[in-house]
């Protein structure tokens, strides 16, 4: 993989200059997906072997796939080898019920992972994009986030890190928040193309779920993103952040769990 987007990156970096500016980087992310996929292969070809005594239910070949990355085909294959079977419409429904899953949970992301439009949640909102920010300026500024959750007890931010965060670098992120918070950002909105959010240097995930005129919110000069809303006018509205915990959400993806205290 390493070699072919090599060819990749000289053939595009006259149309698309980020390739060879950030070549490195996407060198080391494919060797270390590769890592990481061969380690999951190994646990799945460990798992097969404790769940091979009989044919292969539904159930159980999308639990190969789901968790530890194994195509239906390769399960059927090793199972043909023990002349197994494998139910692959029961597979297929499973797969099915995975996909509505991901496409509800995409609709939620899409409206910035509110569970509702509540005043404690819309303090929580706000506090994501701090996070995100604080993330950026203390562990790695290539953070972006891969996903988010919000209820009127606590907010669930998902990002990209190839490392367990350290208690310094959680007590660095909760400090840098708090610091924003006191210091009483104004939040503004404005609306404009998706081309003009992107050339502003606003955050733009899951752009293509957005229309033709967007909204961005910016707090201070510490945060611009791309955002459907709803947010605080003033980040002392916010009330105290606290991380709770810190742990891995799937392969290359961190999870943060935070209240605010009032």
């Amino acid at each position: 993989m390493e070699e072919l987007s090599l060819i990749f990156i000289d053939d595009f970096k006259n149309y698309y200059r980020e390739l060879e500016d950030n070549k490195e980087v996407v060198l080391e992310e494919l060797k270390a997906e590769r890592v990481r996929f061969n380690r999951t292969l190994e646990k799945g070809l460990r798992k097969f072997e404790k769940v091979s005594d009989k044919d292969v239910d539904g159930t159980t070949a999308f639990h190969l796939f789901d968790t530890y990355g194994f195509p239906l085909e390769l399960t059927i294959e090793l199972a043909k080898e023990k002349g197994l079977n494998v139910d692959v419409e029961g597979y297929n429904q499973k797969f099915r019920e995975h996909q509505e899953l991901s496409r509800s949970s995409s609709q939620g992301k899409f409206k910035g992972g509110l569970a509702g439009d509540s005043e404690i949640e819309t303090k929580y909102h706000t506090a994501t994009h701090l996070l995100n920010a604080a993330l950026k300026e203390v562990v790695d500024k290539n953070i972006h986030q891969r996903g988010s959750n919000i209820t009127v007890e606590r907010m669930r931010f998902d990002f990209n890190c190839d490392h367990k965060l350290t208690d310094e670098e959680k007590k660095n992120v909760e400090d840098l928040v708090n610091k924003w918070i006191d210091e009483g950002l104004d939040v503004r909105v404005d609306e404009m193309s998706k081309q003009e959010a992107i050339d502003s240097g606003a955050e733009c995930m899951f752009i293509e779920k957005y229309p033709d005129i967007v909204t961005v919110y910016s707090i201070g000069a510490v945060s611009k993103e791309l955002c459907g809303g709803p947010h605080v006018k003033n980040t002392k509205e916010i009330g105290k952040f606290k991380i709770i915990k810190e742990e891995a959400s799937s392969a290359g993806v961190r999870r943060i769990k935070a209240i605010l205290e009032f």
